[in-house]
């Protein structure tokens, strides 16, 4: 009898600590004041993939990516000052740009050959847009509540729970993550977060958001679907660039290029 009701207890404990974990979740703030440690450690883990993949390179602060990361942060840390972003680049054909969480971006060359400045400032600009929505955050917290679910149910089966056991959990939700990108909402305001960064800008134009759409417009079909893997997770080129002129046209109605959000 002492048994069963020491595992009821056990049970109601776990389950207690489950829900709130799942509530505090739900409730936190999308946009991110700081990066949480979840992020931390999956950007380590993203890191130490992408480096056994590809060969990643760190640029030099006179290299014109970091010259445009500079311009772009200096804006972005008027609001969130707690925030601060680091670019990797991959040298390889592969089409496609990473938030990998903790503030790194990874840039392929595939892709970064066919762009303009402008451009390239869009793009920066979206894969910012998700470390400051909290999008890795949001995705990682909620996945993690799927993995402390299945704990419990290891629980009640009576398998092992370890701790061990979860960061294996979280090792793997932070692989699938990477793999599957971001929700198509969330790629929908990272586009529009670099839109209004641009247009807040001095020194890159806000139609670079439009000539990056369009330049992985003309990609599809013209390169092998292996490459493409940009194209895996976001909405298609067509929707991005509806909403985006939409926003554009919001932006010189207002005549406001403060950056807020």
């Amino acid at each position: 009898m002492k048994n069963k009701l020491f595992f009821a207890k056990s049970q109601k404990t776990l389950l207690a600590f489950l829900l709130i974990f799942l509530l505090t979740a739900a409730l936190l703030s999308p946009a991110a004041a700081a990066f949480s440690n979840y992020e931390k450690e999956a950007a380590e883990i993203n890191l130490e993939r992408l480096r056994e993949k590809y060969d990643l390179q760190e640029l030099d602060d006179e290299h014109e990516l970091n010259i445009i990361l500079a311009d772009l942060q200096e804006i972005v840390q008027r609001e969130y000052p707690d925030l601060e972003f680091t670019l990797h680049y991959a040298d390889t054909d592969v089409i496609n740009g990473l938030y990998i969480g903790n503030g790194n971006i990874v840039l392929f060359s595939g892709l970064l050959d066919i762009l303009s400045q402008d451009e390239k400032a869009a793009l920066i600009g979206h894969e910012m847009g998700h470390g400051v929505e909290g999008h890795l955050d949001a995705n990682l917290r909620r996945n993690i509540g799927f993995g402390l679910g299945r704990l419990l149910l290891d629980r009640i089966l009576g398998q092992d729970a370890s701790s061990s056991r979860f960061y294996q959990i979280f090792v793997n939700l932070t692989f699938n993550l990477m793999d599957r990108g971001f929700s198509r909402e969330q790629e929908r305001e990272a586009d529009l977060f670099s839109v209004d960064l641009l247009y807040a800008s001095p020194q890159y134009q806000v139609a670079g958001m439009i000539g990056l759409l369009e330049n992985l417009q003309e990609l599809q079909g013209r390169r092998p679907p292996e490459l493409l893997q940009l194209f895996n997770t976001h909405p298609s080129p067509e929707t991005r660039l509806e909403y985006t002129r939409e926003r554009i046209e919001e932006l010189e109605a207002e005549g406001n290029n403060k950056f807020s959000r």
